[in-house]
């Protein structure tokens, strides 16, 4: 009994010293519970300028409140971004609820702009924010002190990835001529931001959502008749192209404006293989006959082309917008300058919040329609400088008959009419054109347009 009367009174004697230790200071807790370099873990040595928010640590400095807030507000605004935000993009930051502020590092000072550059480039790589680093507005951004730029000013990389199956033919209006056929695909995502071109493509000066993309189209031209072999004279010449365009699309749902640029490569004549294509079609199509005059088409030539289009809402309500547009394109498929008016009828989520279509988890976090049904009206002109397909190649000028250029028409317009339906990530579009004459002494076209939308 002894024996353990001072075995129970040493462990007690033992305790006393290690209660002691804790409260003192011991190097062991100490390490275990210190927030982060520079930031003290209790009242006594904590620096004046250091308060606590939540289960957080923030730096408040004279001069550098915006930088140093870093770790409390700016974080708090990242945690609630990933929670919620405009697309529904979670990426890692949703994690930080509830995390310790060693995981975080320590805000910097900023005494030099590679200091704040690095400061920010570590927040971001943390938060997960999807910054575009290819726009020179958000580079100048990345050397500002105030944390708050990022969300404010800064261009975001879209998460949405698109797909868009198009078909353009003139058998919707029992016709087979001038602009018979054409095939594109679109696929927007994330991943093409990656791709080099990107860097030829425009830059935007505000807060944005970018999204890349690529597109691969081939479109068909034939005379207005293609059962009479031979050159139609005074009628427009065979000619296809195939080509791969990359594209960047920066909407602006706060100023209700969106920029499109794009660079085209491809090629013009027999190596698009427009005339397999057509022949195909009409051996699939009952009562059709197999075309002649493809062997007088377009020489191949080399498509490069640089298109730009911008849009601009002027008429903003729940059921009804109005878009005006300007577009431009320069190369060796077409030149040309032109404008026109877009109007949107029905029920619909507002033109600049997306791409038109986004899958239903988006739609959701966005408070957006899950269904859209509407109606859409275009009106656009152009100002002709160069048509290829009319006039043959840049390069190649040994074409067997092509449109003399005193014979072009220098201004044409076309008009549309589409009702269009989206149900969450899937949509469809149906569209009737109407094209003027492009060149003497020819009539209006007319051809139907079918396009399949898929979110992912």
């Amino acid at each position: 009994m002894k024996q353990a009367g001072k075995c129970i009174l040493l462990m007690l004697i033992l305790f006393s010293c290690s209660s002691e230790k804790k409260k003192t200071g011991s190097p062991l807790y100490d390490n275990f519970r210190k927030p982060g370099p520079g930031i003290s873990q209790s009242k006594q040595d904590r620096p004046a300028n250091i308060v606590h928010q939540g289960s957080m640590w923030q730096r408040q400095d004279k001069g550098s409140e915006g930088r140093n807030e870093y770790i409390g507000r700016t974080l708090n605004r990242g945690a609630a971004y990933g929670a919620k935000n405009s697309s529904g993009y979670k990426g890692r930051n949703g994690a930080y609820q509830g995390q310790q502020v060693r995981d975080i590092p320590p805000a910097r000072s900023p005494g030099t702009q590679d200091s704040v550059r690095l400061s920010n480039i570590e927040w971001l790589r943390i938060s997960g924010f999807p910054l575009d680093f290819s726009e020179p507005l958000n580079r100048d951004i990345l050397r500002e002190v105030s944390a708050d730029s990022l969300f404010q000013s800064s261009i975001q990389l879209s998460p949405d990835r698109v797909l868009r199956i198009s078909f353009d033919n003139d058998i919707f209006d029992y016709t087979d001529q001038f602009y018979t056929n054409g095939i594109r695909f679109d696929y927007v995502a994330p991943a093409l931001a990656d791709n080099p071109v990107k860097y030829m493509l425009l830059p935007y000066w505000s807060a944005a959502k970018n999204y890349y993309g690529l597109s691969v189209l081939q479109n068909l031209y034939t005379p207005s008749t293609t059962k009479i072999g031979g050159i139609l004279y005074g009628d427009r010449p065979y000619s296809a192209y195939l080509l791969l365009k990359s594209f960047k699309i920066s909407n602006d749902q706060v100023h209700h404006f969106r920029q499109t640029s794009a660079l085209d490569f491809g090629v013009i004549g027999s190596a698009s293989m427009g005339g397999a294509v057509q022949d195909w079609f009409h051996k699939s199509v009952p009562a059709n006959s197999e075309p002649l005059g493809w062997q007088y088409q377009i020489k191949n030539d080399v498509i490069i082309n640089y298109n730009c289009n911008l849009e601009k809402g002027i008429l903003n309500y729940p059921n009804a917008e109005m878009i005006i547009c300007a577009n431009a394109s320069a190369g060796t498929l077409y030149t040309n300058l032109g404008g026109g008016l877009n109007l949107r009828l029905g029920w619909f989520n507002p033109y600049f919040s997306d791409l038109g279509i986004e899958k239903r988890k988006s739609l959701w976090a966005k408070g957006l329609r899950k269904t859209q049904v509407y109606f859409t009206l275009k009106g656009t002109a152009r100002l002709i400088a160069y048509d290829a397909t009319l006039e043959g190649g840049v390069f190649n000028r040994t074409s067997p008959y092509t449109i003399p250029s005193t014979d072009v028409a220098r201004i044409v317009t076309q008009s549309s009419v589409s009702f269009n339906m989206t149900w969450g990530g899937i949509g469809i579009e149906l569209e009737q054109c109407v094209l003027s004459p492009e060149f003497s002494h020819r009539w209006w076209h007319a051809w139907g347009h079918i396009g399949l939308l898929f979110a992912f």
